[in-house]
C-alpha cells in the first residue's frame, strides 16, 4: 500500500476513527492489525517473515536479560540472525554474483544460477530497528514485556516500510501513556501529510521524468544536461523520501504519537559533517552509535579515524542497495569527512583565514560547494554500475564544454512538458530550501488564521488531484 494511492486515502481515516472512538485499552491492537493490513497488502507471505523476526527478537530480550555469564553469546546469535535474515534477502544474489565474477576472471568452471529473491519492503528499516533493541538490553536496558507494544517498534504502519528508524526508549512509552486527542497535533500532522504527498506527486514524480530520460542513457548527453540531470536527481531524492517521511510524521502526529524527524533542510549545510545531521538523520545516528562509535570513532589515532570513516560510509552506502556503485557512493561521502576535517586543521591554524570562514560571506560559499560534492556523488548512487559513474563525473568536471554548440536534447525533443521547465523548477526548489529555515523559525504557519490554512489544504488537493499521474510510483527507499 503505497501513500500516493487511493488505498491509503480510504485506509488512515478509518484508522484514526478507529483508534480515537474506541476505548483507549484497544489502541495499540488496533494499531497492530492496522500495520499488519498495510503491510501484507504488499505481499502477505512476507509478512509472516516480520512477524517471526518480531517473536524471534522480543524473545531474546528476555534472554539477554537472564542470560548471566552467557549473555554475550545470546548477543551474537541474535545479531548474526538479524543480519543474516537481512543478509539473504538483500546480498544473496550480490555476493554469488561476485563470486561467479571472480571464478570467470581466474577461468573456473561453475554452473549458471539464477537467483530470484525479492527483498521483503522494510527489511532494512526494521532489522536495524530490531538491533538496536537488543543492543540496548544487553547493555542493561529492560526488555518490553508487553508483546503488543514491542510488535509496533518494527510494525507501525506509518514508518513501517521506510523509517524513521525508532528508537524503542523513544516510541514504547507513547504507547503506555494515556495520550488524549490534541486537536493542534491532528491539524499538524494533516498538513505535513498534504505536504508529503505533495512534494511526492508534484515535484519528485515529475523530476524522475527528466532524470531517467537523462541517465537512461547519459553518453547521448551534454556536459550541462548531466549537471541538469543530477541537481534533478538530488531533489528528486530529497523531496521523495522527505516526502515519504513527513507523510509518516504527520500521520502518526494525527494519533498524537511522535516518530523522529529525519530531514532538516540538508542542502543548506555548509559541511559534509552537518549534511549528514541533517539529512536522513535516523540512519545517520544509527550508523554513527552503532557502527562507527564501536570501531572506535573519534578515540584514535588520525589513520584510525579515517578508516573508521570510510568504512562507516561504505557500509551506509551498501545499506542503500547490493551494488558497487552504492558502496562507491558511501566511500565518497568517508572521503568527503575526510577532506573537511583536514580543511578544518589547515583553517585554524592561520588566524586570517579563521575570522574569515567564521563570516557570512564564508558560510554562503561552503554551502554552495557542499551542494555540489554532495549532488556529484549521487551519480554514484543514480548511475546503472561503476563505469558510467565514473564516465558521467569525468564528463562533468570539462566544465569548459558546459554551455554546448549543439542544440540541448532536452529541449529539442518530444519529451513531457517537465523538460523545458526543469531550470525553473530547480531555481524554485533552491529558493524554497534557502527560505523555508526562515519560515520555520518565525513560526510562519502556526501563526496564520485557520481559514488560511485550509483554503492552502483544499488547493493542494485540487493540484494534486489534477496533477496525479495515472500510476503511482513507488517511492525511493522502498527499495531499501
Amino acid at each position: 500500500m503505497l501513500f500516493n494511492s487511493l488505498q491509503y486515502i480510504f485506509f488512515l481515516p478509518i484508522v484514526l476513527f478507529l483508534y480515537w472512538c474506541l476505548p483507549r485499552r484497544f489502541r495499540a491492537v488496533i494499531l497492530l492489525i492496522a500495520s499488519y493490513v498495510f503491510y501484507s497488502a504488499w505481499n502477505p507471505v512476507y509478512l509472516l517473515l516480520l512477524i517471526g523476526m518480531t517473536i524471534f527478537n522480543y524473545l531474546i530480550g528476555f534472554v539477554l536479560k537472564w542470560a548471566g555469564h552467557t549473555r554475550k553469546w545470546w548477543l551474537i546469535f541474535a545479531i548474526l540472525v538479524n543480519v543474516g535474515t537481512l543478509g539473504y534477502y538483500k546480498y544473496a544474489k550480490f555476493v554469488l554474483e561476485n563470486i561467479f565474477g571472480v571464478m570467470d576472471f581466474v577461468h573456473l568452471p561453475h554452473d549458471d544460477i539464477v537467483v530470484k529473491i525479492f527483498l521483503p519492503l522494510g527489511i532494512s528499516f526494521f532489522t536495524f530497528e530490531f538491533l538496536h533493541y537488543i543492543v540496548d538490553v544487553y547493555k542493561g536496558g529492560e526488555p518490553e514485556r508487553n508483546f503488543v507494544h514491542f510488535a509496533l517498534l518494527p510494525g507501525f504502519f506509518p514508518s513501517q516500510i521506510a523509517g524513521p528508524i525508532k528508537r524503542y526508549q523513544d516510541f514504547m512509552p507513547q504507547l503506555k501513556e494515556a495520550r488524549p486527542f490534541d486537536m493542534d497535533n491532528f491539524e499538524k500532522g494533516f498538513v505535513m501529510v498534504l505536504h508529503g504527498l505533495a512534494k511526492k506527486i508534484l515535484l519528485a514524480d515529475n523530476l524522475s521524468i527528466y532524470v531517467d530520460f537523462v541517465y537512461k542513457n547519459p553518453s547521448d548527453f551534454t556536459c550541462l544536461e548531466l549537471w541538469l540531470a543530477t541537481y534533478a536527481f538530488a531533489f528528486q531524492v530529497y523531496c521523495d523520501f522527505s516526502g515519504y517521511t513527513d507523510v509518516a510524521i504527520g500521520s502518526a502526529l494525527m494519533m498524537n504519537l511522535c516518530v523522529p524527524p529525519n530531514f532538516n533542510v540538508p542542502y543548506m549545510s555548509n559541511n559534509i559533517r552537518e549534511l549528514w545531521h541533517r539529512q536522513h538523520i535516523s540512519l545517520s545516528f544509527w550508523f554513527r552509535d552503532y557502527v562507527y562509535i564501536p570501531l572506535g570513532g573519534s578515540r584514535c589515532s588520525v589513520p584510525a579515524i579515517y578508516r573508521n570513516l570510510i568504512l562507516t560510509t561504505a557500509l551506509a552506502g551498501l545499506w542503500h542497495g547490493a551494488a558497487w556503485h552504492f558502496v562507491a557512493w558511501g566511500a565518497f561521502q568517508g572521503l568527503s569527512l575526510i577532506v573537511h576535517r583536514q580543511w578544518m586543521l589547515f583553517y585554524k591554524s592561520i588566524d586570517w583565514l579563521y575570522e574569515f570562514v567564521k563570516g557570512k560571506i564564508w558560510h554562503a560559499i561552503a554551502i554552495f560547494i557542499t551542494f555540489q560534492a554532495f549532488a556529484v556523488s549521487f551519480v554514484f548512487f543514480r548511475a546503472d554500475d561503476l563505469p558510467t559513474s565514473f564516465d558521467m563525473v569525468g564528463r562533468m568536471m570539462k566544465l569548459w564544454e558546459l554551455w554546448p554548440d549543439q542544440h540541448l536534447k532536452f529541449l529539442t525533443s518530444n519529451g513531457p512538458m517537465i523538460f523545458p521547465m526543469i531550470p525553473y523548477v530547480l531555481a524554485g526548489l533552491v529558493i524554497a530550501h534557502i527560505i523555508s529555515e526562515p519560515l520555520r523559525d518565525m513560526q510562519f504557519w502556526p501563526s496564520r488564521p485557520r481559514w488560511m490554512k485550509g483554503a492552502y489544504c483544499a488547493f493542494l488537493i485540487i493540484i494534486m488531484i489534477a496533477l496525479m499521474p495515472e500510476e503511482q510510483n513507488k517511492f525511493i527507499y522502498f527499495q531499501f
